[in-house]
């Protein structure tokens, strides 16, 4: 009878045991489940403020390049060769909660403490705006003014000539590659012919073609839709990519705006625009008191000439340069939120302002296509010229046509 008991007593602690050892793994289950579900969830909350603390910083940014376009319109004639006093409306980087605020004075201190604290977004962004007219717009390579694509290839080939003389790594590594067959690559991808530039032939043989796609071909003799399609073109490595990314551009102006190209690009113009030349360049254009920004060509070629630049082979070669105020953006805003980031990038096109000077390319291409043709004269001024309505002035001009709305967005980009 004791021993029986003994038993059902043992059987009773090895079940309890085991109950007691299943309860603890299913606890230890339970928790480590909903251990991962909160991180997980907090991760995707995570993410989501910093989605949208990085597309307020692009919101804003839009705001202040419709803010920058108004105000050149309205003012810009005004202000004449001191347009580039509106550039700080855009230029300058912004982030949330702002910084610096130890450079103010104590009521503006006070009040910006106090907008941050009442916040209610917890969340961080960091965003920068650039001009994308002082980039390289590689479509041009495909243009039908010679002068335009032939200053875009010596462009490119000065980048990789540049890159070769400052870059011992690199000249090692490529100092025998033809970068003019790359850059030949590059012009077939956008060109209208079929006819390689590389010795002749069928472009597209070169090319392994996607498979079942009938009315696509490698390369497509259409213009880039994106920077990143430059990997697909035959001979493009990684570490020219990687050279070429910052300072080209598939949304340009027909044209290299020289008062907001980085340096990488001014170099790119000659080869003798480096050291001292390129310091000063950059110096000038950004120091009223040395003259502000370049007003025209003559003006450029003048000041650059004076730092021992000589420019008798850009005069020549006609390089399309700009010195207008900027129509295009690239806006890249970064939101941060714990350990997680969102980056966005945007690129704004501003069509109508674009229209005029591309009109006026055209125009000078067909003047220069004429082969040996005559202008015809002038029509002599009318006999009796039409009165003036009263209250009109002849001089007066047409009335500025000011922006309105969101600025038109070609290009946008998650990561």
């Amino acid at each position: 009878m004791l021993s029986s008991i003994r038993n059902e007593k043992g059987v009773a602690l090895i079940m309890a045991v085991f109950a007691m050892v299943l309860v603890v793994f299913i606890a230890t289950e339970v928790a480590y489940e909903t251990q991962v579900e909160y991180v997980s969830s907090s991760q995707a909350v995570a993410r989501v403020k910093a989605y949208y603390a990085a597309k307020s910083g692009v919101e804003l940014s839009l705001y202040r390049i419709l803010i920058y376009k108004k105000a050149m319109a309205q003012f810009g004639e005004q202000l004449g060769e001191n347009k580039s006093l509106l550039d700080p409306i855009w230029q300058f980087p912004f982030s949330w909660p702002p910084i610096g605020l130890d450079d103010l004075n104590e009521v503006d201190k006070d009040q910006a403490k106090t907008i941050v604290k009442e916040s209610t977004m917890d969340a961080q962004y960091m965003v920068t705006i650039e001009g994308e007219g002082g980039k390289i717009d590689i479509n041009d390579l495909g243009s039908e003014n010679k002068a335009l694509s032939d200053g875009v290839r010596r462009q490119i080939l000065q980048i990789f000539e540049n890159e070769l003389e400052n870059n011992k790594a690199f000249k090692e590594k490529y100092d025998n590659f033809d970068f003019d067959k790359l850059v030949n690559n590059i012009q077939d991808w956008v060109d209208e012919d079929k006819v390689s530039m590389n010795g002749g032939g069928d472009e597209s043989s070169k090319y392994t073609q996607p498979d079942g796609a009938k009315n696509y071909t490698l390369p497509p003799n259409a213009a880039f839709k994106t920077v990143g399609e430059l990997h697909m073109v035959l001979d493009m490595e990684d570490e020219f990519y990687d050279l070429l990314k910052d300072k080209i551009t598939v949304f340009g102006t027909k044209g290299i705006n020289v008062n907001y190209a980085p340096e990488p690009v001014l170099m790119a113009l000659d080869p003798q625009i480096k050291d001292e030349a390129l310091s000063w360049i950059t110096k000038r254009r950004s120091t009223p008191e040395l003259g502000g920004p370049f007003k025209d060509a003559d003006d450029f070629y003048a000041f650059i000439e004076t730092k021992g630049v000589r420019t008798e082979n850009m005069r020549k070669a006609k390089l399309p340069l700009l010195f207008n105020s900027e129509y295009n953006f690239r806006i890249v805003s970064a939101g941060m939120y714990g350990n997680t980031r969102r980056e966005l990038t945007v690129i704004t096109y501003d069509v109508d302002s674009l229209t005029t000077p591309y009109v006026e390319m055209l125009d000078k291409l067909a003047e220069e296509n004429k082969a040996g043709g005559t202008n015809p004269p002038p029509p002599p001024p009318p006999t009796n010229p039409p009165p003036v309505n009263p209250g009109t002035n002849p001089a007066t001009k047409a009335k500025v046509k000011i922006p309105k709305g969101r600025p038109n967005i070609v290009f946008w980009r998650e990561t």
